[in-house]
């Protein structure tokens, strides 16, 4: 067996077999001008003698390599892990894989897997910009050699080209509303970073409610920061010292919402009796936590296919199908005893 240094080749399954090279490659391609008995043979002994396709090298030939990568804040937040489920179910169906990366919420490895993915040929990119993302100049060599790109969820702001977002202004309507017609009168809202669309347009929708019910905006009620459980638990602390206590909250994600649940109840404060609560994006701890959460659904999963369905529309070039440029999913609100009386 060869080591990873000399790597197993078509030749080297050719001369096991007594065949011609270009019998093998047609083989372990399913041709079907290959019998199925010597397909089933090749197949077999590449597996025995560890062969690996060189796809790289495939995708020069064939100026396709079938290959789409995705960029990620992290994988381990569920609305990411539900788009991500989306996007790998759709993608098998046309015939593509996926290669993914996690941004770790920092730009410099971000501009790093921009590059790695532009250096391995994919078809296409898909990707969620970090937190901390203001300057996208790192995609251009997608743009400028027409390489398909869409963001979702995080897009930038004022980019020409491909997005998938979900209705952020109506969400943070909707749940400000919501506390409105709850009862409530003095909301605070936990933001995450302004330089993200995501939450200047929750906190958008968060002002455009106020005003329509006539409540005054109290920016000292506006907690910015990185929406983790530690800083809402920070936040929330702050909040509670302060000398008037508001009766309602709206966190934009649910982990914030979380911890500002256990914050309160950690000093005797009742859920949903003096202050009510609504989050974001529907997660699982919505549902354990007790009392349970209000809060809007994205649609994760959804928003990753129709993610892959633009792609592969742009790759194809397909003029038979109108690709919407800037599609928004609409959102929900779902109601739990985090607001009910």
């Amino acid at each position: 067996m060869k080591d990873r240094t000399n790597k197993i080749t078509i030749y080297d399954i050719a001369q096991q077999l007594n065949l011609s090279a270009s019998t093998v490659s047609r083989a372990l391609q399913n041709n079907p001008l290959i019998n199925m008995e010597t397909r089933e043979k090749v197949q077999q002994t590449a597996t025995e003698m560890g062969y690996v396709p060189n796809w790289i090298a495939s995708s020069l030939r064939k100026k396709r390599s079938n290959i789409l990568g995705l960029i990620v804040p992290r994988t381990s937040m569920y609305f990411q892990s539900t788009a991500i489920s989306g996007i790998q179910h759709e993608a098998h169906k046309y015939g593509f894989s996926i290669v993914i990366g996690q941004s770790d919420e920092t730009v410099a490895m971000e501009k790093e897997l921009v590059h790695t993915f532009y250096s391995l040929r994919v078809d296409g990119l898909l990707a969620v910009a970090s937190m901390f993302t203001t300057n996208f100049d790192h995609f251009n060599p997608f743009i400028k050699n027409n390489i398909p790109l869409v963001f979702y969820d995080r897009v930038p702001t004022d980019f020409q080209g491909y997005t998938i977002t979900g209705d952020d202004f109506k969400g943070g309507f909707l749940a400000t509303e919501h506390l409105i017609k709850q009862g409530c009168k003095r909301i605070a809202h936990f933001s995450g970073l302004l330089s993200c669309n995501l939450y200047q347009q929750r906190l958008s929708g968060y002002k455009e409610a106020l005003a329509q019910y006539n409540i005054p905006f109290d920016e000292q009620l506006v907690y910015i920061h990185d929406l983790t459980m530690d800083s809402a638990t920070v936040a929330a602390q702050q909040l509670f010292d302060a000398q008037k206590m508001p009766d309602g909250m709206f966190a934009a994600n649910d982990s914030s919402a979380v911890a500002f649940i256990r914050e309160a109840r950690n000093r005797n404060i009742a859920v949903p009796q003096q202050i009510k609560v609504v989050g974001y994006s529907n997660d699982l701890s919505s549902r354990i936590i007790s009392p349970s959460l209000t809060t809007i659904e994205q649609s994760g999963y959804n928003m990753g296919q129709k993610a892959v369905e633009t792609i592969v529309q742009l790759i194809n070039h397909d003029e038979t199908v109108k690709v919407t440029k800037n599609y928004v999913f609409p959102v929900e609100l779902i109601k739990r005893e985090s607001t009910a009386l």
